[in-house]
């Protein structure tokens, strides 16, 4: 665990809390995506269901490391662990659609979905043997292409 990204991850969110009065908990964990906080408790002045938020947030936070470490830290930003249910879901999927292209020897397109979502996605297939992930299209259209590679 990359123990100075977390705490500047945990005081950046902290301050933001701290501004907006906001009574929630930070959790924190370093996992194969990359470092993931989990706002815990009711958010009372920020709203929990606009994905949009959640990922300028991550985008900021990103933003924030980068100056201060020199470098790139993938980040997650959850609320009430609703991220950690949908990325279970998406890497299900995910799992299910390479399966079936191995079966049909065919490539997959999944439907547009948001970077950290797709990033989800090449992530869980990486080591899946016998497909290779790739992303095509551009902005809101772009899309993650599971592949049979035999």
């Amino acid at each position: 665990m990359d123990r100075k990204a977390v705490e500047l991850a945990r005081n950046f969110l902290q301050g933001l809390l701290d501004l907006l009065s906001e009574p929630a908990r930070i959790e924190v964990a370093w996992e194969r995506e990359g470092l993931y906080l989990n706002l815990a408790g009711r958010l009372r002045s920020i709203p929990e269901d606009d994905p949009r938020l959640w990922g300028d947030l991550c985008r900021l936070l990103r933003l924030h490391l980068k100056a201060r470490l020199k470098r790139d830290v993938p980040v997650v930003v959850d609320v009430g662990g609703r991220w950690a249910a949908h990325r279970q879901a998406l890497v299900e999927l995910a799992r299910r659609l390479a399966e079936r292209a191995v079966e049909e020897h065919r490539r997959i397109r999944l439907e547009p979905m948001p970077p950290q979502d797709r990033r989800l996605v090449h992530s869980a297939l990486s080591d899946f043997p016998g497909v290779k992930t790739y992303s095509v299209g551009k902005g809101r259209s772009r899309r993650v292409v599971i592949e049979p590679t035999g």
